[in-house]
């Protein structure tokens, strides 16, 4: 995960001040009218033009300020123009709220669509469940667990999957897309580098010792983890929050879910996995008792 960027923007004002944010010098943002783009069915934003320091000088740029997730950012105009970059991220747009017609979608896909809709956490909850084959219920599990990831929870599965079109091609013979996870059993994504990674429930759970909820993130693009308390990130009060990190879990990697000893560390191509902590190791970390004297 990453830690939580400045939100979209729904109005001009809104986006000024989050360019202004974005900026390296908020005095060179100039707004860049553009009725396409503010007029846009789908990814409706505002764009401004801006100046980025570089140890080789200085060179445009241009930040996009969405309504929606699609696009947005501090962005270089080298190797391509401003009007390229919103006919992009406009296209984009278009492209996440299309209407995937059935032909496109395979019979996981189809059985992942009707789980989601039905608001089900796995697939074996599916009333036809029997009827389907092991090999397809696997690959739907695997795209109902990466929908139910996602923020739009609202949306229906189909409008989801177009959102995600590297869920779009269908399961390739002979692989493995899930496992049980090893704290509560439900369907998590198959890793054979981690064995005993929890699903994305259970990781919502993860706690220090004293059993206050954590979030994990990546320090940076290069990896590293750093663990925040949960509650410091919710901005409940309507004005930022004030992240807090909790330094031991951070420090040593050691968490809890459920009380239960387990591991948090960065993925070995980025992101977070926790993995709970094996029970033999468990037991002689975490409650070996002290000698006697």
């Amino acid at each position: 995960m990453k830690p939580p960027g400045p939100e979209s923007a729904s109005s001009y004002e809104e986006a000024l001040r989050a360019a202004r944010d974005l900026a390296q010098d908020p005095d060179t943002v100039i707004p860049y009218p553009h009725h396409g783009l503010e007029n846009a069915r789908y990814g409706r934003g505002f764009a401004f033009l801006d100046t980025i320091r570089t140890d080789g000088g200085d060179t445009d740029g241009y930040i996009l300020v969405t309504t929606t997730a699609y696009g947005g950012g501090l962005l270089s105009t080298v190797g391509r123009t401003i009007e390229t970059a919103i006919a992009e991220h406009l296209a984009r747009a278009e492209h996440s709220h299309r209407d995937i017609p059935d032909s496109e979608l395979s019979p996981a896909h189809h059985v992942a669509i009707e789980a989601y809709d039905t608001g089900l956490a796995r697939i074996d909850d599916l009333p036809g469940r029997a009827s389907i084959d092991d090999a397809t219920a696997d690959y739907a599990e695997f795209v109902l667990i990466n929908l139910r990831r996602g923020p739009d929870r609202g949306d229906t599965g189909r409008k989801v999957l177009a959102r995600n079109d590297s869920l779009m091609p269908g399961p390739t013979a002979g692989r493995r897309y899930t496992q049980p996870c090893p704290r509560c059993e439900q369907p998590a994504l198959f890793a054979a580098r981690y064995p005993r990674a929890v699903c994305g429930d259970c990781i919502t759970r993860a706690t220090d010792r004293t059993g206050r909820r954590i979030t994990g993130f990546n320090t940076d693009l290069s990896g590293g983890v750093i663990a925040y308390y949960t509650d410091t990130l919710e901005d409940s009060a309507g004005v930022g929050s004030q992240r807090e990190e909790c330094v031991e879990v951070t420090r040593t990697g050691a968490c809890f879910i459920d009380g239960h000893p387990a591991t948090i560390q960065e993925a070995r191509f980025g992101g977070i996995v926790i993995e709970m902590a094996s029970n033999d190791r468990s037991r002689r970390r975490w409650f070996r008792r002290p000698k006697k004297i």
